[in-house]
């Protein structure tokens, strides 16, 4: 996983600035370019599964991602871990 810094736009227009996240780039021979990862919210964001995002990187790099699965830990109320994976190719 690479790590990057992203600006995630919601549907909602609660857009989140300066994201760190884990981006893992699957092997473009097997078909079509896929990336998935994960990155860490504030639990008072609100995001659910199967939520659409808007990826910014750092690298310039846009794509759009849903969002697979979130976990919520109650020895860390305010965070959550939030996995995606990509629904375009990153370009």
């Amino acid at each position: 996983m690479a790590s990057h810094m992203a600006s995630i736009g919601r549907s909602n227009r609660k857009d989140l600035a300066q994201v760190e996240v884990q981006v893992t780039l699957a092997d473009p021979k097997t078909g079509h370019p896929s990336w998935s990862g994960e990155f860490v919210s504030r639990s008072a964001d609100g995001i659910l599964p199967n939520e659409r995002l808007a990826f910014t990187l750092d690298t310039g790099q846009k794509g759009t991602a849903r969002v697979s699965e979130t976990h919520f830990d109650s020895r860390t109320p305010a965070a959550t871990l939030v996995h995606f994976t990509g629904l375009s190719p990153l370009a």
